[in-house]
């Protein structure tokens, strides 16, 4: 037995009840996350005629919520490991909730530009810590479950997001919506503070700081890779979901139905998420389900520009493949680094993350600002789709040793 299985292991006998608790305060903590970081593509249609702004402009609004990230992810995945989890989560809930006052308030480019690098820098210093918090609350047995619950947070707030937000924006004026979506960062600040608590059995810091480049250099090579492959996803995804509702606008459908049909790449991630995560505990095959996950997107997402005729059902079945991605990612990485260093790895990965958020929404606005046509920006989002098998295929299962049905570990 490693002494992560035997740490989960105590924590379920412990606290059997405590960690679904601490899933429900996380899960509330993703949904704000997901809202902040999805309040724009429902709107940017508005935004870009009233303001004047071009489509590279509004890809650099997503990409500017990621920015921040990219320099503080591994530094927040560091302090967590060490220091006060309860408040680094504060902290980055109330900065979300400046940031979304700042962008409602914006009258052009660097208004909305600040706006979303203060909500960027609590949003993504929180998504370093809710993924360590489960890895600390539970076992490896039931670490796929509650990491396959916890990642339909982002479909639920995405389809919320371009749903209601799109719908608000449409009745009252975009500034309004994004008033809304602050609304739920508000509510967990409340419920963070009154119910979170640190894992009982957390892992002790390491008995002296190291230095930063030494940490950096002490990862594993399989974290890295990991965290590339998540890097190609979602800046694959998070640029299908920024430009998809401007794509169908164009194409003769409402700011309501092109928010209602975009969502619907969410819809099945609510049901097969959480499936994904139970068979992972009972089955394994962590890497091949993200491979085959890779490898679907990039078949269906060429497909959309040209497939305005079907979009519902090519939306639905996008939403089932890229089902197959994050909850595999966020339960191998636990088992390819030490648990000391958990927030480190988490860090590397949300760096990863934002690097492609950053760079996928701006590459592909470009694409079209330089085309004038989306079927290019869409091919490109297919290769990086094709990425995620390629590298997730280079993480020989040795890598992770861990990765195997957890009856076979004790």
């Amino acid at each position: 037995m490693t002494p992560r299985q035997d740490m989960g292991n105590r924590i379920s006998a412990t606290k059997p009840a405590r960690r679904w608790v601490i899933l429900g305060v996380v899960y509330l903590c993703m949904l704000s996350l997901a809202l902040s970081l999805q309040s724009v593509p429902p709107i940017l249609s508005l935004i870009l005629v009233e303001l004047e702004l071009s489509h590279t402009q509004g890809g650099l609004l997503m990409s500017l919520f990621a920015l921040p990230g990219i320099i503080i992810s591994i530094p927040a995945g560091m302090l967590a490991d060490r220091y006060s989890q309860k408040a680094i989560g504060l902290i980055s809930l109330g900065l979300m909730i400046i940031g979304a006052a700042v962008f409602a308030s914006g009258n052009n480019m660097v208004g909305l530009g600040l706006g979303r690098v203060i909500s960027g820098i609590g949003a993504m210093t929180l998504g370093v810590l809710l993924p360590q918090l489960l890895a600390q609350w539970f076992s490896e047995r039931e670490l796929g479950t509650a990491m396959g619950i916890f990642t339909t947070a982002m479909p639920l707030g995405t389809i919320l997001s371009l749903n209601f937000l799109s719908l608000a924006a449409e009745s009252f004026g975009w500034r309004s919506s994004v008033w809304l979506s602050a609304g739920v960062p508000l509510l967990a600040v409340v419920v963070f503070a009154l119910l979170f608590a640190a894992a009982p059995e957390r892992s002790k810091p390491a008995p002296h700081l190291e230095g930063f480049w030494q940490d950096i250099r002490s990862a594993e090579i399989s974290v890295w890779k990991i965290g590339i492959a998540w890097l190609l996803f979602n800046a694959a995804v998070m640029s299908l979901f920024t430009f998809t509702p401007d794509l169908l606008k164009s194409g003769g459908f409402s700011v309501v139905q092109a928010g209602f049909l975009t969502s619907a790449v969410m819809w099945p991630s609510l049901v097969v998420s959480p499936t994904i995560g139970y068979l992972m505990d009972r089955i394994g095959y962590k890497r091949l389900i993200t491979i085959i996950g890779g490898l679907c997107l990039a078949i269906l997402i060429v497909l959309v520009p040209g497939g305005t005729s079907w979009i519902l059902g090519l939306m639905l079945l996008i939403g089932i493949a890229q089902t197959m991605v994050p909850a595999p990612i966020f339960s191998i990485l636990p088992e390819a680094t030490r648990p000391e260093r958990l927030g480190l790895g988490y860090g590397i990965v949300a760096t990863c993350l934002n690097i492609g958020i950053v760079v996928g929404p701006s590459l592909t606005g470009l694409f079209r600002d330089l085309t004038g046509s989306y079927q290019t920006s869409y091919a490109l989002l297919s290769g990086l789709a094709l990425l995620v098998s390629v590298t997730m295929l280079t993480l020989k299962q040795q890598s992770t040793p861990q990765d195997m049905p957890s009856k076979t570990a004790s």
